[in-house]
């Protein structure tokens, strides 16, 4: 893995023509979940947002490395199922319950051009990560047991700050003008590291995955 990173990082410190460099910005929509050996047994993607700057240096015409700055919103839902036999009847309530994660991550990508006519691409990549803000939401209950709202939680202090995640990421784009380009993918990622510790979920081996859909803009530096 650090093998991995350091080839990318030397290619991309190559002195080059501008005309194969490329900057430009993205963005989209995160769709997250965990893996856990805890008894998450109701857990739900959470929907985020995900945005940041990238660049590409294009060393052939096929092969391609690259760089990005993200913001990106992680995490997953969950709910409780309580159930209470009354007089017969059995009635079933539950309570949702929300985690957040929210990171600035740098994805270093190496990328190979799959398609002439679409512009088509396919990368892999690492992705480490750096967390922003932890939460967890919980629902608020009255002395009768009734749900009467919801209360955030910052975890920050608890939830392991670095992650290191690998990606694959498959694309297409379209040219709008000689040094403009509008491109669409959709990347699926998966933590190596785990974010749970001692302190937070002990044991259960909490690792992000998901997916992201995104759109963006690509400049040619002249």
């Amino acid at each position: 893995m650090k093998k991995f990173a350091l080839i990318i990082l030397s290619l991309i410190s190559i002195n080059v023509s501008g005309q194969l460099q490329f900057i430009g910005i993205h963005g989209g929509l995160n769709l997250t979940n965990i893996t856990s050996d805890a008894t998450f047994n109701n857990r739900k993607f959470r929907p985020g947002i995900m945005i940041g700057l990238n660049y590409e240096y294009k060393f052939s015409a096929k092969y391609s490395v690259g760089a990005d700055v993200l913001y990106s919103q992680q995490g997953f839902r969950d709910k409780m199922i309580s159930t209470e036999v009354i007089m017969g009847n059995t009635i079933e309530e539950s309570y949702a319950f929300k985690f957040y994660y929210d990171y600035v991550s740098v994805p270093l990508k190496f990328g190979y051009k799959i398609s002439e006519k679409y512009n088509g691409f396919v990368k892999i990549g690492i992705s480490p990560s750096l967390l922003l803000k932890a939460g967890t939401t919980l629902p608020v209950f009255d002395i009768d047991g009734n749900i009467i709202g919801s209360k955030t939680f910052d975890v920050k202090e608890s939830v392991s700050k670095f992650d290191l995640g690998g990606l694959v990421e498959l694309g297409a784009g379209y040219g709008l003008y000689d040094n403009l380009a509008l491109f669409s993918s959709i990347i699926y990622r998966h933590s190596f590291t785990k974010f749970s510790n001692p302190d937070y979920f002990e044991g259960s081996n909490m690792r992000h995955y998901g997916f992201s859909l995104v759109i963006g803009l690509k400049y040619k530096l002249k």
